[in-house]
Order: structure tokens, then sequence, then C-alpha cells
């Protein structure tokens, strides 16, 4: 059983050592076919398998076949011919302000220069890239351009204008080197990526030849892994884990799957796992929120700090729309104001529908478990003084009451857990109190339906318990005799009374403001009773 690659993501160490190695080079080898040249564009979330792509994409260029000797790619029709590469990973390069990066980027060009036995004579900083591309060509061949964290210089001085905007300019006076035809011959590949997926204005307007992979089916599982792939790989540490936790296979398969996968990145339906929480699960026997512990969004906390009433929208954000053009018009300028496609971007919310042609664009979620309760306890915990331990505590009362279809005891917990959320972010709407009965489910064990269709309207909510199913409508200032009898009245439970196999709860919940706070009441009746 091989070791799971946590802290190395060099494909050269993961090949040679007893490290696993996930095979993506057939998704890489398509990327790679044909004559023309190849420029591409990729942005995932941090901690994904980026640097590691790259990697791969490295030794690939450098004709090191032997490597690849058990991959798919080694077995493939593919052409070994080493070639020319510069390679940047901005993570190591130095940024703090604009002098420091042109001081970085001048070293790193310089130490290329150096190991292939040149010496570049320009002096400022676009023409000495040019003429380092140029002369590797006139020696070597066409030059293979990779780019690591394109963005890193961008989004850790975010929060710092004055900065920012000359490091900015800097980056796309750098990379509109590679357009244009003083360097266009000489270039076979490009391959950038990073986090976000600024707007071709913001540091890409003058390299408008770039493809953009990001949402393109083709990627879709280039990094993270697929279903098929947690079975192939990882499937004895599955198998330890499980005896660990004394279940079997297919209950700690499933339990992994709620916790880590999720991802879907394309219009095609294939969702991926976490690759980072899914190794340190697996390592460590935790099922904790390894990904999300690993850089908490404090630049979304902060933001969320100076304005609360976003809060409202993260916490019902749970099957909200994303318009297309959202996608691509993500600037600097407006980076926390378009918080949406920024925590799209980042790895919190990801697409939860396909594409909407009437609306043109997608629902979107959170993807998993992990996400999902951390995203809730980190704000509540930041914007409502709500603590980790007051939150474990009642999401205990929750799930005891969840397990026993206990309804009555569950809304008596969700209205003194509503007592704790500040009135700044507490807005006296039906659907903020959907969302959060709805949120409370998921994050303590069950997964019910919103606004489910029938014939006669939409239901508000289908819940499968225990031993009932739960048919529930909800009401704000009202009484819940009142939504009861809505759902007798639109006799929203029939599709489920035909197949049922559980006997069948209904359920009218109000919400209803008083001077003591909100009052949760609830009225259930048994299917078939008087």
């Amino acid at each position: 059983m091989k070791d799971l690659p946590i802290g190395v993501s060099t494909f050269e160490n993961l090949v040679k050592g007893n490290t696993l190695y996930v095979d993506k080079t057939e998704i890489l080898y398509q990327l790679l076919k044909g004559d023309n040249q190849k420029r591409y564009f990729f942005s995932r979330p941090r901690r994904f398998g980026k640097s590691t792509t790259c990697s791969t994409l490295n030794a690939i260029f450098s004709g090191q076949k032997e490597l690849f000797k058990n991959l798919w790619i080694g077995q493939s029709d593919y052409e070994w011919v080493a070639r020319p590469i510069i390679r940047f990973d901005f993570s190591r390069i130095s940024h703090q302000n604009a002098d420091e990066l042109i001081k970085g980027l001048h070293s790193a060009l310089d130490d290329h220069a150096k190991a292939s036995g040149l010496v570049l004579t320009k002096q400022q900083l676009k023409e000495k890239f040019a003429e380092l591309i140029n002369a590797l060509a006139i020696k070597f061949g066409p030059v293979v351009i990779i780019i690591d964290e394109y963005d890193k210089p961008i989004v850790d001085l975010i929060d710092t204008p004055s900065h920012i905007e000359p490091v900015r300019a800097e980056l796309r006076n750098f990379y509109g080197t590679l357009k244009g035809d003083v360097v266009d011959k000489d270039i076979h590949f490009i391959f950038i990526t990073g986090i976000s997926k600024f707007s071709k204005v913001a540091l890409f307007s003058d390299l408008n030849n770039l493809e953009d992979i990001t949402y393109d089916v083709r990627a879709a599982a280039l990094v993270g892994y697929t279903d098929q792939e947690v079975d192939k790989y990882l499937g004895e540490h599955i198998q330890a884990f499980a005896n660990k936790r004394q279940e079997n296979y297919d209950q700690t398969r499933q339990v992994l799957k709620t916790w880590y996968n999720g991802y879907r990145f394309t219009d095609d339906n294939l969702k991926v796992y976490n690759p980072f929480s899914l190794h340190n699960c697996l390592t460590k026997f935790a099922l904790r929120n390894h990904w999300f512990t690993s850089g908490t969004p404090t630049f979304l906390i902060k933001f969320i700090e100076k304005n609360p009433h976003i809060a409202v929208d993260i916490e019902t954000i749970e099957g909200s729309f994303l318009a297309e053009s959202s996608l691509d018009s993500f600037t600097l300028d407006l980076y926390y104001q378009n918080y949406r496609t920024l925590l799209l971007q980042t790895g919190y919310l990801t697409f939860a529908s396909d594409y909407d042609a009437n609306k043109r664009g997608y629902k979107v979620a959170y993807p998993n478990e992990e996400v999902r309760y951390s995203m809730t306890e980190q704000i509540m915990q930041f914007v409502g003084g709500i603590t980790p331990e007051n939150f474990g505590e009642f999401g205990d009362r929750f799930r005891k009451a969840l397990v026993a279809d206990d309804l009555g005891l569950f809304c008596k917990h969700l209205e003194d857990f509503i007592k704790l959320v500040p009135h700044n972010i507490r807005v006296n709407l039906e659907k903020f109190y959907q969302q959060v009965f709805f949120m409370v489910c998921v994050l303590f064990g069950k997964r019910p339906a919103t606004e489910v269709a029938t014939e006669k309207g939409f239901m508000d909510l289908l819940m499968e318990g225990t031993k009932y199913t739960f048919v529930v409508e909800f009401k704000r200032d009202g009484t819940p005799e009142i939504a009861l009898a809505q759902i007798e009245e639109k006799r929203y439970w029939e599709p489920y009374e035909i197949l049922k196999t559980k006997k069948i709860i209904l359920a009218g919940i109000t919400f209803n403001k008083t001077d003591n706070g909100t009052q949760v009441l609830w009225k259930t009746k048994e299917l078939g009773q008087k």
C-alpha cells in the first residue's frame, strides 16, 4: 500500500518514491496532442493538484519517458521530445511590492538562462523575458512555458491598495511578453494556472490567445479524484479506515463521499473529491475539516465582519443562482463585491446544476459537508460570536432529535439556536428561516429536499426520517395550523403515499417574531389520522 502524498507535489518524487500518483496523463495527452500551438489557462482551488500537474508537464516536456513507463501516456503514441522549459512558481518569487516582484522576476530569468548556459543582456523585464525565449529557441528549439500560481502576488496584496496596482501593472506587462511576433514562433506550449480566474482585462489584456479550460469538460477531472479513481487507487486505504471505524467498506466509502466529494467545475455532471482532505483523512484516520483549516478564508471573514448583511446571503446560498457573465467579469476592482464568484473560484462553492440556457447561469451550493459545516461555523463564530463549543453542543442536540424523528424537540432546539444568531445577520423573512432549518438538518445528519414540485404547487421541504417521511410547510408570523391546512388542501403528500415505505407525517412550522426573540411553533399530523 503506497503512502499518500501529503506535502509532496513533485512528479518525479511521487513516481520514484513509494507514494501514490493518480494517473492523469491520458487527460494531459488529449490536451497536448496535435501539431498546433497550445496555450492553456486553468484555475482551480488551492491544494487541488495544480502544482503536481505543472510538475508532470515539466517531466513530459523534459522527455523523461522512463518516469511514465507504468502510466497511460507511457503506453501511448506520444512523441517524447525534450524541449527547453521556462517554469515560474510565483509562490517562490518575492512580491511584497512592485520593486520586490521586479527583482524576483529578474532573478528567475537569470537563473533559467544560467542553467542553459546563456547570458541575458536586456535590462527591461519584458525585453529580458523575450530575450530568454528567443535564445532558448535558437539553442534548443521551441520553448515550453509553465506558470504556477500566476495570481499569488495579486491575491496576497488584495487588501493593500497602494501596492496592488503597481504589482498588477508589472504582471500585465510581464505576461504581455507572451503575445506578439517577437516570441510567438519560438513558443511550443504555454500552461498558466492559479486559483483566481480574473477577467482578461485584469492581467491578460495583451494576451488574448490563451485558451481557458477552467470550465472545459476536457479538464473536468484534471485535478481532484473521481469516484472511479478513489476506488481504484485508494481502496486499501479506505478499507483500513473502515476497519478502524468498525464499518464495512461501503459505509466508510459513503461517509468519505459525503464529506469530501462534490466539486463540479464543468457542464459535465462529473464531481471530484478534494485530494488534500482525502489524503489527510485516510492517513490520519480522522474525519475532519482538513482542507478548510489549512487555509481559512480570512479574506472573506474580514469582508463579512464589515458587511454583516452578506452573512445572510451566504447562510442561505444553497441552490442560489449565479449568472454566467459573473464568471468572466471577475475583476480586482470588484474582488469582494463579487463574493459568490470568489467563493466559487476558491472552492467554497461549486456548480449544483446544469447550465440553464434560459437564465444563462447555474445554481451553486457548498460542495460537501466539510465546507458546509466549516463555513457555517466560521460565520457564526466571527460574525455572531457563537463559539465552536456552543456550535458543537447544539450539533449534538440536533443529531439526537433527528435520529429519534422528534420534530418537536428539533424545533425547540432550533428556537434556542436562532436566539444565538445575532440580529445583524438575522432577517425576518420566511426564506431565511427555511434556510436555517435546512442548513441545520444538512449539517447534522439529514439532507431534505426543498421546494419540491407537486401537481398542485411546491412543497417547502421533504425529509426522510428514520421511521417517518416528513412533509413540511413553513410560515412566518402565523399559526402552524394554517401551514398544516395548506399541506392538506394542496395534498402535497400524494406522490409519496403511493409508494410509501414509511409513515407520512404532515408538519406545519411557523417562525413568529416576538419581543423575546423568534418563536418556533409546530403542529404535526400523521397521514390517515383524524
